[in-house]
């Protein structure tokens, strides 16, 4: 994958930006130098974010937009406002962050549910990269960030404990990316797609139940969620590695080597 030379002076686009991981992206990158559009469905969150990113570093441009990402009608206004609000009709990163937790059982989640957690963890990264990509083919170079989760190589919180609707979503993240990398590579050279699997991070979503560490025994024993801003972190060197596989946390990294050590026996 290519390298980023310099998040300087680049235009992203970082959904999710309320709390948790999207929020640290936006300040990590305000901290470096790009210009930001922030998008949230949470108004008053991300008023208080971007107004800290001002804080920040007050010589780039920061803006907040509050749109619905699962809604493709919202994500094309959202690319419109960026567009003016930016004054550009180029856009180097797009981070699609946002991501929601519910429909844990196809069998017993009401449907309004499990279609909602799916819409906005799969649909909004859908919608926001088909809408943003023609301002991402203008530029010298990009990337599209998608975070996935551990819950997109392991269909599961434990024995018995499904996860049904984001890991579904998650693995169609997770498949979208990777036929991005080969997409890219011939259709966009200067374009690069990264696939963000991240296991626990403290954030404003659930952490996962005690069959978690239950699940794959000794792996977990020295375990401990990492900090959202240390996720950012490790998020923005890869991209300007070049790399397209992010792993984040100790406990994503086990699941991983677990799984594809011997996958048949992953759900026992």
């Amino acid at each position: 994958m290519a390298l980023l030379d310099s998040f300087r002076d680049r235009r992203a686009v970082v959904t999710g930006a309320a709390s948790g991981i999207g929020r640290d992206l936006l300040f990590e990158l305000v901290r470096q130098g790009a210009h930001v559009a922030a998008c949230d469905l949470d108004g008053a969150r991300l008023d208080a974010a971007v107004r800290k990113a001002h804080g920040i570093n007050p010589a780039v441009r920061v803006t907040a937009h509050v749109h619905d990402v699962a809604d493709r009608a919202a994500v094309g206004r959202l690319q419109q406002e960026v567009s003016r609000a930016h004054e550009t009709e180029t856009v180097h990163l797009l981070f699609n962050n946002a991501g929601a937790v519910g429909g844990m059982s196809f069998v017993n989640s009401p449907a309004e549910e499990w279609e909602r957690t799916f819409a906005v963890s799969w649909h909004g990264t859908y919608n926001c990269t088909r809408e943003f990509l023609p301002m991402m083919l203008t530029a010298d170079q990009g990337a599209v960030v998608n975070t996935a989760s551990v819950n997109a190589l392991w269909a599961s919180l434990g024995s018995r404990t499904p996860h049904s609707a984001y890991s579904s979503a998650k693995f169609a993240v997770r498949g979208f990316t990777e036929s991005l990398v080969v997409d890219f590579q011939r259709n966009a050279p200067h374009l690069s797609a990264v696939l963000v699997l991240a296991g626990h991070v403290r954030t404003r979503m659930p952490a996962p139940p005690r069959t978690w560490r239950r699940a794959l025994g000794s792996l977990f024993a020295d375990y401990e969620p990492v900090s959202s801003s240390s996720a950012a972190d490790t998020i923005l060197r890869a991209v300007e590695r070049g790399e397209w596989r992010v792993i984040v946390g100790d406990d994503a990294a086990a699941v991983d080597e677990r799984v594809r050590a011997d996958p048949w026996t992953a759900y026992d």
